[in-house]
Formats: C-alpha cells, structure tokens, sequence
C-alpha cells in the first residue's frame, strides 16, 4: 500500500471532530448521560429499571406505567385525547415484545411526568415538556464550537487554499495537505507545481486569541447547561468572590429546576404507587443533590470532583 493511501485510510479512521452531525450525536450522549444521572429511584420492581423510567421522562417529559402479564413495565408513549384543560388522558405505543396497546390513565396504567408542562398547552400544538430538546440545543452549539477548533488548529498548519491548473496537481497538492491534516511533514516533488499552482490566504487577520475563545465559548456553554438544569459547574465562581446575597440568590437557582422536576416526580409516582400498591420513591442523586455539599471559603467547590471537572 503506497504512503498516499495509508494516510487515506487513516484519515477515514479517524473520528470525525470537525464534522457537526459526528459531534452533534458525541456531545448529545454526553449529555444525556449526565442527566440520566440526576435521580435514583428505590422500591421499583425488577420488570420497571429506573434507567428506563428515566430515560422516557428525559427523551419525552413524561412515562406511561401498566402491567403487562402481571409486571409492571414502561415504554416509550404517545399521549392524546386531551380532556377540556387540555391535559392528555390516553396512551398509545408499539413495542415488539409487548405489541400494541390503548393505555387510558387511572385505569389501567397512570403517567409520571417530569416538568409542569403536560400536554398540548397551546391547544394547537404539543410541547416537547422533556429535557431532550434542551439537550439537543447544547448538543448542537458544542458541536459547531468543536468543529470550528478543529477546523482552526488544522487550518495553523495549512493556512490558506491550494488553486491547482490541472487534475496532476490537484492530487499532488491533496496529497500534500492530507499529510499536513495528519499531522506529518509534507514536500512536494511535482515539477508541474512550480509553475501551476499558487495559494490564496485564508488566514487574513486571525490571531491565536480565537482559538482561546473559542475553548472560553465551550466552557461557558457547558457551564450554563448545568446551572440552567440546577448542577453546579466545576469552574464557576468560588464563594469568596460572591457576596452573601449572590450566594443566597445562586443557590435558590441553580435548585430550582432538579427540586421542581423531582416534585413532578413524586406526584406521579404517588399516583402509580396509590394505583399498583407499589412504594416507589425518587430522590436526587446525592452526587448531584448541592445540599449534600457546602463551599469553602477560598477553596476548592467540592462538587467540582462530582462533576469530573472541565469537559
């Protein structure tokens, strides 16, 4: 195999950082793991697995739970049949393993929620009342900041646009900058480029300060994530460098949205456990409960461990 195809090849192997769509689903995941991990649930059956339970409330805002051949089970759900607030009072899905049912609530099954929105609150169109959109919407902005690093930090070693006369040097020059891309020393030994090929700047006025922004960009990003669904970010202000009321006014936010949805939460269950004579409980996953922590003055936020540090 020639060096020119080995780099081919291996340019194929590697992930894709600078394309949106492959950092579109990497940053979804990773996004959706850490809420998946925002609450725990005791006193479930084997047949209903929290992660499950969690999993539809995140993907869809609510979980549709009934028995099927005597066990309780959830699956993925379409509500409808609004009653007159508009809230949805049926249930309907398609799973291979358990086929097809018409679920109505409060008599053969009973729905959890995970937000206050529930149903179709502008009579004409059903909100998405789950974190899914909210995901997708992060998910979406890193990927683009992280395709325009990569794009930046190749574009260092290659910094302007090859314009060739003939097909000969067009493959010499793409030759050329696939080894650059690799990050490889690269010469040219085509005669033809001498007199065929010249170079348009792409650079112009850039300054090493745009790659610095851009990291900042994602940073910050991931950092309103986490406070706008109530976890502290590990890099976010010390409390020494907050007054007392800023202090007081963090907290009550960044609680905000994990108490309200555990809340919706525990209403749900309540009527499934009134319904089934379960007792399933939710509570915050104490990784991610900031009660369970206190920040020190001057010091380390421990919750900065919990949170793996900076992405």
């Amino acid at each position: 195999m020639s060096k020119a195809k080995k780099i081919r090849e291996a340019a194929k192997a590697l992930y894709e950082v600078a394309s949106v769509p492959a950092g579109f689903d990497f940053w979804y995941y990773k996004l959706l793991n850490y809420c998946l991990g925002i609450y725990k649930y005791s006193g479930l059956p084997e047949s209903l697995p929290g992660r499950e339970l969690l999993m539809n409330l995140i993907i869809t805002g609510h979980a549709v739970i009934f028995q099927d051949k005597g066990q309780l089970v959830t699956t993925r759900t379409t509500i409808y049949d609004f009653d007159k607030y508009y809230r949805p009072t049926k249930a309907t899905f398609g799973n291979v393993k358990i086929f097809s049912r018409t679920l109505t609530f409060g008599v053969d099954s009973e729905v959890v929620y995970l937000t206050r929105i529930q149903g179709n609150v502008l009579h004409d169109q059903c909100v998405d009342s789950g974190l899914n959109t909210f995901i997708k919407r992060y998910a979406r902005m890193l990927a683009d900041i992280e395709s325009s690093i990569n794009i930046y930090t190749v574009n260092t070693r290659a910094t302007s646009y090859p314009v060739g006369a003939s097909d000969q040097v067009r493959q010499s020059l793409e030759n050329f900058y696939n080894k650059i891309a690799m990050g490889e020393k690269a010469v040219i030994t085509d005669d033809l480029i001498i007199e065929a090929f010249r170079n348009v700047d792409i650079n112009g006025q850039r300054s090493s300060e745009g790659l610095n922004d851009l990291i900042i960009a994602r940073d910050k990003i991931l950092a309103t994530f986490f406070r706008e669904i109530g976890i502290k970010f590990a890099q976010e202000q010390k409390k020494a460098q907050l007054t007392e009321e800023e202090v007081t006014a963090d907290e009550q936010l960044l609680l905000l949205n994990v108490n309200d949805m555990l809340e919706v939460q525990r209403e749900g269950l309540q009527r499934v456990n009134d319904h089934f004579r379960t007792n399933i409980e939710v509570v915050l996953n104490p990784i991610y409960n900031r009660k369970e922590y206190e920040r020190k003055e001057g010091g380390e936020d421990d919750n900065a461990s919990n949170m793996g540090g900076r992405e």
